[in-house]
């Protein structure tokens, strides 16, 4: 990296030299305005030792920006077609890559957590507005009032607390042996983390209480 910065200094001041003696060559060889040399060289600054045009690097004042550096013409248009980041989808807007199960996995596990978030601040709410038994009595009503939808409701909650429970456990795993986080291991563990999470859940669903 020192060599790297040494390197991208040299080319710097080499610019900048070559700047500052075309600047110089125009004002000496230019009608000298009223006040002389010193009123042509007046829109020039100074970094250093090296001197600098006022407009070095930009287009908008008629400078010459930074085409001889071998920025394109149609630089722009290039920088309006860039991927977006993540680098997910092409210019044409097709999927570059697949979400792998381990992705997918990581996904959901982020997802679940602020599911989970939602539904304890919710439940919390509704303790601090009706008091203790305001949350029992919300769910017995809710469960008299369209019966059809309480197992999709159970499902809908037990999921989110069966995955984020067990993912934080494969992690706590991870964590403390170093092992399992290899590719393969890794998809291994996404696919019985997704059908234990599915079982547990049905199961949970299925549960009255």
């Amino acid at each position: 990296r020192y060599f790297r910065r040494r390197d991208t200094q040299a080319v710097m001041q080499a610019l900048l030299r070559q700047t500052s003696k075309a600047a110089g060559r125009a004002a000496l060889f230019s009608p000298s305005p009223p006040g002389g040399v010193q009123s042509c060289l007046g829109g020039v600054r100074h970094i250093g030792q090296v001197g600098v045009p006022e407009n070095y690097g930009q287009i908008k004042d008629g400078g010459p920006g930074t085409k001889f550096l071998g920025t394109p013409d149609n630089h722009r248009e290039l920088l309006a077609r860039r991927p977006i980041s993540p680098d997910v989808l092409d210019i044409d807007g097709k999927a570059h890559y697949k979400f792998p199960i381990v992705a997918l996995s990581s996904i959901t596990n982020r997802v679940t957590g602020c599911v989970l978030s939602g539904a304890v601040g919710f439940g919390g709410l509704v303790s601090v507005a009706g008091g203790p038994e305001a949350l029992p009595a919300f769910i017995e009503g809710y469960k008299a009032l369209v019966p059809i939808l309480v197992f999709p409701t159970k499902m809908v909650f037990s999921f989110p607390f069966v995955y984020h429970t067990l993912g934080g456990f494969r992690h706590i795993y991870w964590d403390k042996t170093m092992k399992g986080i290899d590719n393969d291991s890794a998809k291994m563990s996404s696919i019985a983390l997704f059908v234990a999470s599915g079982g547990l859940t049905a199961a949970l669903a299925s549960y009255t209480f």
